[in-house]
């Protein structure tokens, strides 16, 4: 298992402001793949969880973001956001 910085239900019970901060921090030093499964964790379903953490965990193990990877980490996170009511990840990822 891959060690996140924060869990499932730490993410679920941030406001709005501190997931967003969480976001913008995160982006700064460059960890886009574990904003995926923060933004999975707060919106996903289930399966978009665990396709999430698969890929955070492929990544990490490799050392590297492959195209492959990047390309699933894209496709998962618009999945999520197709979901999303209200909220717009524009400028956080």
């Amino acid at each position: 298992m891959i060690k996140i910085e924060n869990t499932k239900a730490e993410v679920k019970k941030m406001t709005d402001n501190q997931f967003y901060a969480l976001l913008k921090s995160n982006t700064k030093k460059n960890l886009h793949t574990e904003n995926v499964v923060y933004v999975a964790y707060r919106f996903g379903t289930q399966y978009q969880v665990a396709y999430a953490e698969m890929i955070l965990y492929a990544h990490k193990k490799l050392g590297y973001m492959t195209t492959e990877l990047s390309d699933k980490r894209s496709h998962i996170l618009k999945c999520i956001e197709a979901r999303m009511t209200g909220n717009t990840l524009k400028g956080y990822l």
